[in-house]
């Protein structure tokens, strides 16, 4: 790709990166990568197994019918909870909490049961409504927040009252507050971490202590929740205490105790508005029906020992859903998650430290500038066809690492804007400019060589615009040089009438393969021809092309009904070609000059030499398909500083002989002794070639001169 072009499609890459950022900061955009984007990755994935610390008591219509109670779930007995707390506190359970508002005082006998019950337990949450309130005057427009606890005797004997604020509007629900409100209230999920994993604040404490801040221990729910919320206030101290973790200064702790104190310190240093990583449809994480745990032995409760468990409404099918949410992972049918499964997968998420996450709107910037940077160039390096496989090969490549981060590590990146967006606009603005600029080339091409060339043939070379005469101009291509056997013996005992007649029939067999397949006969010299195949980028199909065309002019040439047959040799090279006008006055022609030709000019020389028909340098060779090749040697031709690796082009791949094969493998062993050093090796191997194969040249080549080198060392002694 040249400068010019590489520093356009840089900045046209730009362009392509700036608007996916654009595009993904825009005003409610966010939702699209949401709506699609992380859905997509969560129907991937698919269920995942919850972590089995956390348990669901759910309470439903059907488990009303199952305890002869009515449908309306608020006006159940509460010594029935109080049953409940009573036999998870003697089956060891480590947090109860409840996620059913207790908004009311009814049956004082009934209530006092309960408060009994939470206070024998110590170890009961209980969820708060967080009320917002609008206040407006000629003044002031000020938004209120006002935490309404549950009934005051039920609030004073639970070890602590938390919200759980869940939009309760049809739109999709994706995250969770870990605290919330402006005064940073500690929600349910992320209270139940904190009792589960740190119930006295003693370890917290700790490691407060460790750097140096003063501290007493907690002597109440509330006044460790004012201890969190100084942290969550000061970053300073937030990096401490990472800083004392990480460094180790709580070693006296196990592994599993480490991990949680590890996940209680990413509550309070992380964000408080993670996104959920759900586990999947409702009934994902393991649930057991109220009346269920009510009946079970004790025997079966003990599974629950020292788990977190979340009581709260979860239906089994819409029509008797009470509290449900639209997410990723609502059913057909209607069914959605409730907002106690969205509380146990917050506290799941919270304790495995799996909540999602996004990258900043630095990484979102610097990911997006990148990808239209990339899928930009790759469309200018291959357009066409080739562009759009890569470009598919591209997005999948992309969609996997994005799943996989999304599922291994937890790590949510954009795909909707990259491959939804930014690709397809990319590949079809790349693929105008492309087709764009190659028409501008054609026509300019057409203007330069309109002097010199038919119309059809000018199409494949340079791009850039001069006048006639002025300058050189430079394409990349192949070369394909011939030169027919005593051309001069024949041409002095034909008249001049029927040399040209001959010449004419003669030329049209070596023009013709060499059109048919895109090639360009630059000049023509006697016996000798020049044809080209250029192109502006080096184009591998430009040398399949060449060599087709070459094998073809030697089988038409002795097909033919030419008589004498003139034996042609031929010669193969590529690379960069240069264009010139030659000529003066009036007239000039337009062809390929300078080294390029020279070079082809010498390999075609060296059939003489080898006894060979049509060679090729290495350059030309690499990449042919169904084609029979073999490298002849290395050889220095003049010009050139380094020697030339040389290939003999044999047949088409369809038509090799098996004889031929045999020839070509036994030659490369006796080549490769020869390169080696090992002369006299490879001597006896060309002679063994010899006897099956007394005509082949390069075999002869290299024997003749293997004698001569022996019979030079011998006159020098």
């Amino acid at each position: 790709m040249h400068r010019e072009v590489l520093l356009r499609s840089t900045a046209f890459g730009m362009i392509i990166g700036m608007l996916g950022i654009a595009i993904n900061f825009l005003p409610g955009s966010a939702t699209w990568e949401e709506n699609f984007g992380l859905s997509l990755l969560f129907e991937m994935r698919g269920q995942r197994p919850a972590p089995e610390q956390v348990v669901i008591i759910s309470i439903n219509g059907q488990t009303a019918e199952q305890l002869g109670l009515g449908e309306e779930i608020p006006d159940w007995p509460r010594s029935l909870h109080a049953q409940l707390i009573e036999r998870l506190t003697e089956a060891g359970v480590a947090v109860i909490a409840y996620d059913i508002f207790f908004k009311k005082s009814r049956d004082t006998g009934h209530d006092e049961v309960m408060v009994k019950a939470i206070k024998r337990a110590g170890n009961v949450l209980l969820v708060a409504y967080l009320e917002q309130q609008r206040v407006l005057d000629e003044q002031l427009n000020v938004h209120i927040e006002r935490l309404i606890p549950p009934t005051e005797r039920f609030a004073e004997s639970a070890v602590g009252i938390a919200p759980f604020v869940l939009p309760k509007i049809p739109v999709r629900v994706s995250r969770f507050w870990t605290f919330t409100g402006e005064n940073r209230l500690i929600s349910l999920p992320a209270a139940a971490l904190q009792l589960f994993v740190d119930p006295d604040g003693s370890q917290l404490n700790k490691l407060l202590q460790s750097i140096g801040e003063a501290s007493d221990p907690p002597d109440s729910w509330l006044s460790h929740t004012y201890l969190v919320s100084r942290i969550r206030d000061d970053t300073t101290l937030q990096a401490n205490l990472l800083d004392a973790f990480s460094y180790g200064r709580q070693s006296q702790l196990s592994n599993l105790q480490r991990q949680r104190l590890e996940a209680l310190l990413n509550l309070y240093t992380g964000d408080a508005h993670p996104y959920l990583n759900f586990y999947g449809p409702p009934g994902s994480i393991q649930t057991i029906p109220i009346h269920d745990a009510l009946s079970a032995t004790q025997k079966e409760l003990a599974k629950l020992r020292d788990k977190v468990v979340f009581i709260g409404y979860a239906g089994t099918y819409q029509p008797r859903q009470k509290d449900g949410f639209y997410t990723v992972f609502s059913q057909p049918n209607g069914l959605d998650l409730s907002g106690v499964e969205i509380a146990a997968t917050a506290y799941a998420n919270l304790l495995s430290s799996e909540t999602l996450a996004p990258l900043n709107n630095g990484g979102l910037v610097l990911l997006l500038l990148g990808y239209g940077l990339g899928i930009t160039l790759l469309f200018r390096w291959l357009p066409g066809i080739r562009g759009i496989l890569a470009g598919i090969f591209i997005s999948i490549l992309y969609l996997t690492l994005v799943y996989n981060l999304f599922s291994q590590q937890h790590i949510w990146l954009p795909w909707f804007v990259p491959l939804v967006i930014q690709t397809p606009v990319s590949l079809i603005l790349s693929q105008t400019w492309h087709y764009r600029q190659m028409r501008s080339s054609r026509e300019r091409l057409r203007e330069l060589f309109g002097y010199y060339l038919p119309g059809d043939v000018i199409d494949h070379l340079a791009q850039q615009k001069k006048e006639p005469m002025t300058a050189a101009s430079s394409a990349f291509g192949v070369c394909l040089a011939t030169d027919a056997r005593n051309y001069t013996q024949f041409a002095e005992k034909m008249e001049p009438v029927d040399l040209q007649t001959y010449l004419n029939r003669y030329y049209k067999i070596l023009f013709k393969p060499v059109r048919a397949r895109n090639g360009v006969v630059s000049d023509v010299v006697g016996d000798a021809m020049l044809a080209i195949w250029p192109s502006t980028e080096p184009d591998p199909s430009q040398h399949q092309m060449a060599c087709e065309a070459a094998l073809e002019i030697n089988r038409s040439l002795q097909q033919s009904d030419l008589e004498p047959k003139l034996f042609t040799r031929i010669g193969l090279h590529a690379g960069e070609l240069v264009m010139s006008h030659v000529g003066a006055i009036d007239h000039f022609e337009y062809r390929a000059v300078g080294d390029m030709v020279n070079t082809t000019s010498r390999i075609e020389n060296l059939n003489k030499l080898l006894g060979t028909a049509i060679l090729a340098s290495s350059e030309v060779v690499n990449g042919l398909k169904g084609i029979e090749t073999r490298e002849v040697g290395q050889f220095s031709v003049a010009g050139k500083q380094h020697s030339i690796t040389i290939h003999e082009v044999s047949t088409m791949s369809a038509e090799a002989t098996p004889r031929l094969r045999q020839l070509h493998g036994d030659f490369a062993e006796a080549l490769a002794e020869w390169m080696h050093g090992k002369r006299g090796t490879a001597y006896e191997k060309f002679k063994l070639i010899l006897n099956d194969h007394p005509d082949d040249g390069p075999t002869m080549y290299y024997v003749q001169q293997y004698r001569e080198r022996r019979k030079s060392r011998k006159n020098l002694v």
